[in-house]
Order: C-alpha cells, then sequence, then structure tokens
C-alpha cells in the first residue's frame, strides 16, 4: 500500500466536500453508521479566550469543529449549547464524522478548510496531522489536568505535546449474559474450541451466536489485532516488529486463529454477514437477538439507548487455546487537535479543555459515554463494560492497541477489505494473510 499524502487525495477532497459538505447548524452527525467525576472543573472561563478572538471585539465568531463521535451526541449538544451560552456572540459547529473520518477531514484541509479544533485516532494518525497542530508543551497548567501517560500519547518525535486525550477505551468480544445463561452456558470461553463449543449451545438454543459488524473494515481491522498480538511483546513492540520484519502475518503465534473465529462467525451468524453494521450489531445484542458481538466500551450509551436493562459484559476475547492468550486490549485512541493557525485560537484551546477536563465533559465521558475520562484525579463511570474491563486490566488481562499504529489507511484500504473477501468465501487462508503482508508498508 502506497503512503497516501493529503495532497494526492485532493480530488477525493472536492468529490467529498461536494456530495458530503461540511457546514451547517450548531452540531450534526456526517454519517449516522459509525458518572460523577471527582476532580477538579477546568476553569472554562479563566482562560484569556477573547484575546485574538472576533467576539471580544462584540462581533460575531463562529469556532468550527470536527470529531468522530458516534454516542453520547444528544449530551454533547448540551455541552455545545452550554459553552456557547456562556460565551455571547460564539456559535459552535461541529461536525460528527462517525464513518470515514480520515477521509472526511483530509477533504475539509485539502479544501483548505482547517477546524479550529478536530479529533484524530492516536498513532499514525495523528501524526500525520501534526504540522497543523498547536504545541501545548509550556501550557503545563493545562498539561496538569490529565494524566501523565495519557499526555504521551499525544507527542511528537521530539517530545512536543501536539495534541490532548479523551478517553481511555476497552475492546473486545461482548456477550449478552442472559442469553448465555438461556443455552445453558455457565464459563466464559476463554480457547477457541470453548468459544466454538458456546455457538454450538447458543445455536441448538436458536439463538444467533454472532452478530459481528463485518461491513465496518474498522471493526473487522480491530477484532485481527488481538491475534496479531501475544503477551511476549506489548502493542509498540508489536508494531516494531512488524516493520523491522521480525514479526510477519505468517510467523504471529495466533494470527491463523483469527480466521476460525470469523469462521464462527459466519457459521453462526446473520445469513449475509457483511450486511450487518455497527448500529445493526449493538441493536442485535442489546435486544437480545445475538449473543456475540466485538466492539468497546465506547458503545454503552447506545446499548443503554436500544436497551437499558441488557444484562452485557466483556469476553476477553480468545486467540488460542491457552486460555492465558485470551485479552482485553486497552487504550487511549482519540486525541485532539488545535489548529495552529486558528483565527479563534484562545477560544479553540478553552473550548477544548472544556470538553475534556470540566466538570460538564467530565460528566458527559463518564456518565453519558460511560469511559473513563483522560484527565487526572478518580474518577467513579457509570458504564457497565467500563466498570467490567476494570476486573481484567487489574488481573493483567489487557495490553495496548496497535491498529492505531498501523501503516496510514492500512484497515481501510487492506486488512478490513481482505477479511471481508475471506468472510465471502473468495480468499482462501493463505492468500489473504500473503495479501495483509504485502500491503504492509512501514512509514
Amino acid at each position: 500500500m502506497m503512503k497516501k499524502s493529503l495532497a494526492l487525495l485532493l480530488s477525493l477532497a472536492m468529490v467529498v466536500i461536494m456530495l458530503a459538505g461540511c457546514s451547517g447548524g450548531a452540531s450534526k452527525e456526517t454519517n449516522n453508521d459509525a458518572g460523577t467525576a471527582d476532580t477538579a472543573s477546568s476553569d472554562a472561563g479563566s482562560t484569556d479566550a477573547g484575546a485574538n478572538t472576533s467576539a471580544a471585539s462584540g462581533e460575531d465568531v463562529t469556532l468550527t469543529v470536527f470529531d468522530g463521535q458516534a454516542y453520547g451526541l444528544e449530551r454533547y449538544d448540551e455541552l455545545v449549547k452550554s459553552f456557547e451560552e456562556s460565551h455571547p456572540g460564539v456559535k459552535v459547529e461541529v461536525q460528527h464524522a462517525a464513518n470515514d473520518t480520515d477521509t472526511l477531514l483530509k477533504a475539509r484541509i485539502n479544501s483548505d478548510d482547517v477546524p479550529d479544533v478536530f479529533a484524530v485516532q492516536t498513532g499514525t494518525q495523528a501524526k500525520s496531522y501534526y504540522d497543523f497542530a498547536y504545541d501545548w508543551t509550556n501550557d503545563t497548567d493545562v498539561l496538569a489536568k490529565f494524566n501523565q501517560a495519557a499526555v504521551d500519547t499525544g507527542k511528537d518525535a521530539d517530545g512536543n505535546v501536539k495534541s490532548l486525550p479523551w478517553t481511555y477505551e476497552n475492546m473486545g468480544l461482548i456477550y449478552n449474559k442472559d442469553l448465555f445463561q438461556k443455552a445453558g452456558i455457565t464459563e466464559v470461553p476463554t480457547t477457541i474450541s470453548q468459544l466454538e463449543d458456546a455457538c454450538k449451545k447458543l445455536d441448538a438454543a436458536g439463538i444467533t451466536a454472532f452478530s459481528l459488524a463485518a461491513k465496518e473494515t474498522w471493526v473487522l481491522g480491530q477484532l485481527a489485532t488481538h491475534f496479531l498480538m501475544d503477551k511476549s511483546k506489548d502493542a509498540a513492540g508489536t508494531v516494531a516488529a512488524m516493520n523491522d520484519g521480525s514479526l510477519t502475518f505468517d510467523t504471529a503465534p495466533n494470527f491463523k486463529n483469527l480466521f476460525k473465529v470469523l469462521d464462527l462467525a459466519v457459521k453462526y451468524g446473520p445469513d449475509k454477514p457483511l450486511e450487518i453494521d455497527w448500529e445493526t450489531s449493538e441493536n442485535m445484542l442489546a435486544n437480545g437477538e445475538a449473543a456475540i458481538i466485538h466492539m468497546g466500551d465506547w458503545c454503552q450509551a447506545t446499548l443503554d439507548k436500544f436497551n437499558p436493562n441488557a444484562n452485557l459484559a466483556f469476553l476477553p476475547v480468545p486467540v488460542s487455546e491457552n486460555p492465558d492468550d485470551t485479552n482485553l486490549l486497552s487504550s487511549i485512541s482519540w486525541t485532539y487537535i488545535v489548529n495552529k493557525d486558528s483565527k479563534n485560537l484562545d477560544l479553540a484551546k478553552e473550548y477544548l479543555q472544556y470538553i475534556l477536563t470540566s466538570d460538564e465533559g467530565l460528566d458527559w465521558m463518564c456518565n453519558t459515554i460511560g469511559s473513563v475520562p483522560s484527565a487526572a484525579g478518580e474518577h467513579k463511570v457509570a458504564g457497565k463494560l467500563a466498570n467490567d474491563a476494570a476486573a481484567y486490566i487489574s488481573a493483567g488481562k489487557t495490553n495496548g492497541w496497535i491498529h492505531t499504529s498501523y501503516p496510514d489507511g492500512y484497515n481501510d484500504s487492506t486488512m478490513g477489505p481482505t477479511l471481508q473477501a475471506y468472510m465471502l468465501g473468495d480468499l482462501p487462508v493463505k492468500d489473504a494473510i500473503a495479501s495483509l503482508q504485502a500491503g504492509w508498508v512501514t512509514q
């Protein structure tokens, strides 16, 4: 896969801009597919936010924001309105791009429409935008509001802080405990054989075992990461080994087992698995129409919306016949950049602090999204899945995320489509692995 620069996407950018549009109301969702915090509030109004904004001189100001949020949008809208009310003359225009986030952001940037504040995935994607990023390194009062390890995820090669972290997120299989009980499954599977046995029992009880969102290349790509990693390496070590060639898809000890799990998802899933998007997948799980999906605790709000009484929990992904290999993946996956050339730089900085560290922002993350914020301090999180993940984190059953450090665009251009082709029966395992290896081009 050739590395794609922003300039090479100019033509696509213009098409996307014309078709999708990039402006509108105070908050809009580009694509519908996609707790009480014991910490100090950021002083949302204490920074000199009006110093270089038109609002300071009585003129109206529009602050443009771009993110990949698909969850908790109603509560987010309330945050936006609250910020606007406390800043007369300021209008915050938000574009939520739940799917194709990177493509749509590149489209805006190539059209000279760089948002004042925008979210990107940590790792490879974030680094590709650091030329546009405000440097927070000397804003020590701001950085002190975050956990240091979280701040480190936003540093460039020189150690400068170019982005601010959002929440910790955990991902793995999620299962419906009531359906497992109905099928007579008394123990959570920890090996692939046990997972297959669980699928057989669910099927015998008339229950759809898997509702994998195989329409989404990003879901398949994230599922695959569990099988590429093993306990001998952390996330950074795994990517480094892939980049220097000492680890390949063919030699990764558990990677071939991914295809066994995909076989289970096809055999014990809906008739047309590649037509299942993320929303359908979550809906089926929450409403007892399917027993297992792959997703993260970021979807807590949507699951609760579908069925607030759903009895759900994480199921760390079995990747082999060794129970010790099962894992949940935990990381800070999204980070926010402030456009260093924003005409409203101080206002943009203040807005981002408000979203990430204010009492209102923390309530949105803890109680609505149900995720643990990256802000410093102890946080009581309402999300069932986030709290469930805490037990696996304490037991050492987690590892970091690696898909955010893949070569740029790899998930959507190579990993996802290759696994979709396998699920359709168009590509045998050997050819799929060869395709995945050929597409891996280091940055």
